[in-house]
């Protein structure tokens, strides 16, 4: 999502609510941004473009918030301490992408692992390549079984334009991939955005009073927190017109929001905010998020 739509979407600056926010954080590993760039090609484009439209994102947002409350309920259950790192925010946006990719949940944490094999900056390019040709293989199985498939979901697609010969099996699966890794990546905003509000808890406080006021403060931590420096990342996203991470990274924080804020009203960090441990990577955030209620 562009600064220009943001703008464009929100009321003017003097009438939106003074939100206390950071600027952004990113330690790009500039080896593997070109895993983001885009196919050049508009046929490509074109052969998955409605998965990814507004309406295309709308249609899995009842099956992700299904999936979060899952993903919560567990951690309640289980009881504080927890990590919600490893049992809310790393999972929750695997599920989605996969979601609209149209990956089975039993394919789910192989697409996953591939994924931060091929994005790690320390694992060597023999392991990253290889976790490659591995999801290239799954990805060639589930458009090839789905040739001639009327599916809304991305393998669908893919497979109906092999079908009709509109793009290549060997094309379908390198887009394929490439949207998994990048869907995956750059709409992991949970840990950026609750390490925020968990840091800042008058700020959590006051969104949790004000729920009107949310859309406004994710615009801002979408705008602030992901990757917005130039010179480190060029050319963020799949090109110029063909943008999916930014409806994914909104519907993911408006649901993780909601879900967090009002379904654990106390949440809070269950230490000091200077332990809480960061990694390094493409894009830099918290390792861990140990948290009580």
């Amino acid at each position: 999502m562009s600064e220009e739509t943001i703008n464009e979407t929100l009321p003017p600056v003097r009438d939106r609510p003074a939100l206390d926010l950071p600027g952004a954080h990113f330690d790009p590993a500039r080896g593997v941004v070109g895993l983001l760039d885009a196919p050049e090609h508009a046929r490509m484009r074109r052969s998955v473009a409605a998965a990814f439209t507004a309406r295309g994102v709308e249609r899995v947002r009842e099956r992700s918030r299904s999936m979060l409350a899952e993903l919560v309920d567990e951690m309640l259950q289980d009881g504080p301490p927890a990590d919600l790192t490893e049992a809310v925010l790393n999972p929750f946006p695997v599920a989605v992408i996969c979601e609209l990719m149209g990956v089975p949940a039993a394919d789910r944490q192989g697409m996953h692992t591939w994924t931060q094999l091929i994005l790690s900056s320390s694992r060597g390019a023999e392991v990253r390549e290889k976790a490659k040709r591995e999801m290239g293989a799954c990805f060639s199985d589930l458009i090839g079984l789905r040739e001639g498939s009327t599916g809304e979901d991305v393998t669908s697609l893919l497979g109906a334009a092999v079908g009709r010969a509109e793009v290549t099996l060997e094309e379908a699966v390198g887009l394929a991939v490439l949207l998994q890794i990048g869907g995956e990546a750059v709409t992991h905003n949970g840990g950026r955005m609750f390490h925020v509000l968990l840091t800042r808890p008058e700020l959590a406080e006051r969104l949790r009073a004000e729920p009107e006021i949310r859309p406004w403060a994710i615009d801002e931590l979408l705008r602030r927190l992901p990757h917005r420096d130039p010179d480190s990342v060029p050319d963020q996203g799949f090109g110029p017109h063909y943008r999916p991470d930014g409806t994914l990274a909104r519907l993911e924080s408006e649901l993780l929001m909601d879900a967090l804020l009002d379904g654990v009203p106390g949440l809070r960090l269950a230490v000091p905010a200077e332990e809480v441990p960061f990694k390094k990577g493409l894009i830099r955030e918290p390792e861990a998020l140990p948290v009580t209620w």
